[in-house]
């Protein structure tokens, strides 16, 4: 089969399919909804007086484009969805030679209900997962194709910023990006001025992004970040056990009313993990705090109380780090109303998700046990890609388990590029690539 008339009909056929669920279905509010749509209002206002800093503007630029018409926003996340599913085919086919392969993989996003649903709802991680993909697809590009290679490299890093903007996590993006630029020029035998140059112009945009934003917050936060509230995050971390946090103003007040909410959530049967954010509000007008001073005030007692009890860190780290390897997919068993073979449709295709994940955690495994067994050498180029996206994935897990409660959602923008290196690289292993000695 010829790849691009199969890859069109392919992108045809699931356009259809989210036009159906589009004229079928309202779009998704969730808990986090209200913040960036409050954002976009701040932005398309140019009136910045209430903002607290918590959101970054990636996302709430989308909600503007729609003209704050959240219906638009699914429309425009589902367009990025098609995007994403005909990136990842369009990826593969190029390292493998294979439309079968690239066509399954990208089903892997397209058709399943856990992507879907971040379509559907208001929330950033697919305008994350789009903006990353992309700069991925143009940074594969410019090994194979080597003309305007500067022009690439800021527009890679533009687009990486850009994710960044949308959830900051993904602002170590642009800094790997110019590592692997550095490498790749040197291979290449670019001089030495020439590549300190292009490293340097690169690192302009992630400049602009950071400082840019961080100023807003200076501005109206009284903190020069890219976001403010983080520490808030360290409740999930340690809110189990804030009784063991110091009684003393404003800390009493804080337990007090975390404790209150927290216990009644357990009660009701519901995730107590994010208790604090729902009472933001109501601690600020009893403490007289703004809201960075009390994400400051939180994040000291959570640190006083894992310094007396260390163990309560360690395993929020765990947890965390679990947590983001469960996959994203909200589990629709608990919505009220979804016929059961939808619920079962969801729970098989989270668990072939998490399947997935195994062959990619193991892969340098793998890759260094048939390496020794044929003493043949794996493609340069597939090396380039997938080092790059294990170092992503496996750093961004990392880093927010250290610093906050993570969750399986937090995982889904970069599935994508997850996707495409594991069948990348296994394709280049079952092809013969790596055939034992004995075998020759």
């Amino acid at each position: 089969m010829k790849f691009k008339p199969v890859l069109l009909l392919y992108t045809l056929f699931i356009s259809v399919v989210r036009l159906v669920i589009f004229f079928t279905s309202d779009p998704i509010m969730c808990p986090d909804t209200e913040s960036y749509i409050e954002l976009a209002n701040m932005i398309a206002k140019l009136d910045f007086s209430n903002f607290d800093g918590l959101r970054t503007p990636g996302y709430p630029f989308i909600i503007l484009l729609s003209g704050l018409n959240l219906k638009i926003v699914v429309l425009i996340q589902m367009i990025m969805g098609i995007t994403i599913s005909y990136l990842i085919a369009n990826i593969i086919y190029k390292f493998t030679n294979n439309t079968m392969i690239s066509l399954l993989a990208s089903c892997l996003y397209s058709l399943f209900i856990p992507f879907l649903f971040f379509e559907m709802a208001i929330l950033s991680e697919t305008t994350a997962a789009f903006f990353i993909i992309l700069s991925f697809a143009l940074f594969t590009n410019i090994n194979t194709n080597k003309n305007h290679v500067f022009l690439k490299i800021i527009s890679v890093i533009v687009l990486s910023c850009i994710a960044g903007l949308t959830r900051p996590i993904y602002f170590v993006l642009p800094f790997l990006y110019t590592v692997y630029f550095l490498f790749a020029l040197w291979k290449e035998k670019y001089k030495l001025p020439k590549i300190i140059l292009y490293s340097f112009i690169s690192l302009i945009p992630l400049a602009i992004s950071v400082v840019s934003w961080s100023y807003v917050n200076l501005k109206y936060n009284n903190t020069f970040s890219i976001a403010t509230g983080r520490g808030f995050a360290f409740m999930e971390m340690a809110g189990d056990y804030i009784e063991l946090a110091p009684n003393d103003y404003p800390y009493n007040v804080i337990k007090e009313v975390y404790i209150r909410e927290r216990d009644k959530n357990i009660r009701e049967g519901t995730p107590h993990i994010d208790t604090i954010w729902a009472i933001t509000d109501e601690l600020q007008e009893k403490t007289g705090l703004n809201y960075e001073e009390l994400s400051k005030k939180v994040k000291d007692m959570c640190i006083k109380v894992m310094l007396k009890k260390p163990d309560v860190y360690f395993r929020a780290v765990l947890r965390s780090e679990v947590n983001f390897w469960k996959t994203f997919g909200i589990l629709i068993r608990t919505e009220t109303g979804v016929p059961m073979p939808v619920r079962f449709i969801n729970i098989l295709q989270r668990s072939i998700l998490i399947l997935l994940q195994l062959p990619f955690l193991v892969a340098p495994l793998v890759f260094f046990i048939t390496r020794r067994q044929t003493g043949k050498k794996i493609s340069n180029n597939i090396l380039l890609v997938f080092s790059l996206v294990y170092i992503l994935v496996i750093g961004v897990s990392i880093l927010i388990a250290l610093v906050e409660g993570g969750e399986g959602r937090f995982a889904m923008p970069t599935f994508p590029l997850l996707i495409v290196v594991t069948f990348i690289l296994y394709n280049s292993v079952f092809q013969g690539n790596f055939i034992p000695k004995k075998m020759n």
